[in-house]
């Protein structure tokens, strides 16, 4: 199963190569290039073509792409995935607390892994493009483009990804407000972020949603999507999350009460705009 995509020549490309036509479709020179030596394929109306082929008006232009290769870092784990959403070209997941995106040495149990084997069984020779991550202790969705192209598209202008977030904040916070502080790593050695003028610009909206006797319920919009963005704005407005183990009192154990419930996006193929939400877990204990 590989990613093949159709495109319909009109009077404004006649007379344009094949090579310039394919890049006015968001290919890249390098990734035709790319395309050519992994074994892809080009076709104008069922026939095989060079880039240097001169189109007509009403051509058929059919890319194929070349199967990927999964990284030798990643395994064929079996998991029970809970996937929203599926098409040809992407997942939408929403992904348990206390599971990294990305496996390490200590964790093997990683959504990769488990997105891997799922591929295996319908038969999808690709690997795993993950186009937004959460923190292993974060729950929610996320979305996984299942071939590079669609995680190029999806990620070329990333501002069409709307993302709202879950959290569970110590104290008493009013209102609604917005939080723009740059985020700064003072060591490589660390995780750890601060807010700190070197650091990257970083803007995260809250807005209260429940007051409860010692801590509050707020929703969270990221307009930038710095690693840790919610984690550190919310310690730095001196709430941090509950059960954060970095930028609050948490055990190293347990996972900090952040969930990611809303994703709105463009698709990249169709152009349809999609919605997905997901409740408050279980694991917040707030009543309904």
């Amino acid at each position: 199963m590989s990613l093949i995509l159709n495109y319909m020549v009109d009077e404004h490309n006649e007379g344009s190569t094949l090579g310039k036509f394919l890049t006015q479709q968001q290919l890249s020179k390098k990734a035709v290039i790319a395309l050519k030596h992994r074994g892809g394929k080009f076709y104008v109306n069922g026939e095989v073509r060079t880039t240097r082929w001169q189109l007509d008006n009403k051509d058929l232009v059919t890319v194929i792409f070349p199967d990927e290769i999964a990284s030798d870092t990643l395994k064929l784990i079996k998991m029970n995935l809970n996937i929203v959403y599926e098409d040809e070209f992407l997942l939408v997941v929403d992904k348990k607390e206390g599971m990294p995106v990305i496996p390490t040495g200590s964790h093997e149990q990683a959504l990769a892994n488990g997105i891997l084997a799922y591929y295996k069984e319908i038969g999808l020779k690709s690997t795993v493009h993950f186009v937004n991550r959460l923190d292993k202790g974060t729950s929610g969705l996320l979305i996984v483009a299942k071939y590079r192209h669609i995680h190029h598209l999806m990620t070329a202008d990333f501002a069409h990804i709307k993302r709202r977030y879950y959290a569970l904040v110590a104290g008493m916070l009013d209102g609604a407000g917005v939080v723009e502080a740059p985020i700064f790593r003072p060591e490589m050695t660390s995780i750890k972020r601060i807010v700190h003028e070197k650091g990257q610009h970083a803007v995260t909206h809250y807005e209260v949603v429940k007051r409860l006797p010692t801590s509050t319920l707020v929703k969270c919009t990221l307009e930038t999507g710095r690693t840790h963005q919610i984690r550190v704005h919310m310690a730095h407005l001196s709430h941090p999350i509950l059960k954060d183990s970095i930028y609050g009192d948490g055990l190293e154990e347990e996972q900090q009460l952040l969930h990611s419930y809303f994703l709105e996006f463009t698709h990249p193929i169709t152009h349809k705009k999609l919605c997905f939400e997901s409740g408050i877990p279980d694991r917040f204990e707030i009543k309904r």
